[in-house]
């Protein structure tokens, strides 16, 4: 786990434009100053948002949005986290604030491959030039970083077993990632890397299949308990002082 930590409770102006849903929950907090605040990241490319507010002692956690040059991500974002002691906070990052997050963003992930796939009803297997133009290139590119995370996702997502065919058609495209993944590894050795042939073909006859698998199996998932509201106590009138630091949105 990496922590950028704000040890004077300057949070960055900037970085509250990044957090997924600040709402009335955050947005005071540029007026204030804080006991401290941190970035945490997983390394993975989860961030969150830890902060102690300033008026009540609330802790806050908040998600920030994943980067824009791995994926877009549309509509509200995870409720954020306020609880007043940290055992409690991290239960309810754990419990509630991740499963939305990583549930929100794989639904993201689903509807670039499927806004992709909309562009491409109209291409035949076997009729794709090569080689292949930029945005084809690009489109494929998108399939295989968020093809490994909706697979994931299919397989834990609820407790109902997968269909032998879908899971046929789960294993048929962890078998082509991992090929792509021997044949990038032989690429680094100097040596022309094989299977993008492969993967295009694969792609444009059966990634309808595999979309409809995974929105097939994480369903349910998406039809959780509804998600609790956060206090968002006000916040009392800061101090001439701090209103005169002009930290604003």
């Amino acid at each position: 786990m990496d922590i950028e930590h704000y040890p004077d409770g300057n949070i960055p102006t900037h970085l509250l434009d990044w957090v997924w849903e600040a709402g009335p929950v955050l947005s005071p907090l540029v007026k204030y100053r804080n006991s401290g605040a941190a970035i945490l990241r997983d390394g993975g490319g989860t961030e969150l948002l830890l902060a102690e507010r300033p008026w009540d002692g609330q802790y806050l956690v908040a998600t920030l949005l994943p980067s824009p040059d791995h994926l877009h991500v549309i509509g509200a974002g995870p409720r954020t986290v306020a609880a007043p002691a940290a055992r409690a906070v991290t239960a309810e990052v754990r419990s509630r604030l991740l499963p939305e997050f990583e549930q929100l963003v794989n639904l993201a992930r689903l509807r670039e491959v499927q806004e992709d796939l909309n562009w491409l009803r109209d291409v035949e297997p076997g009729t794709v030039p090569y080689p292949y133009p930029a945005d084809l290139d690009a489109a494929l590119g998108r399939f295989l970083t968020h093809a490994p995370y909706l697979i994931a996702a299919s397989r834990r997502a609820g407790a109902k077993p997968l269909a032998a065919q879908d899971a046929k058609v789960l294993d048929r495209f962890e078998t082509l990632l991992a090929s792509l993944t021997h044949s990038s590894d032989d690429a680094g050795s100097g040596l022309e890397p094989v299977g993008t042939d492969e993967a295009m073909a694969v792609w444009l006859e059966s990634s309808e299949d595999l979309v409809a698998v995974v929105r097939s199996a994480t369903a349910a998932s998406s039809q959780g308990p509804s998600r609790p509201t956060v206090s968002t106590s006000r916040p009392p009138k800061p101090s001439a002082a701090a209103a005169a630091t002009g930290r604003t949105r």
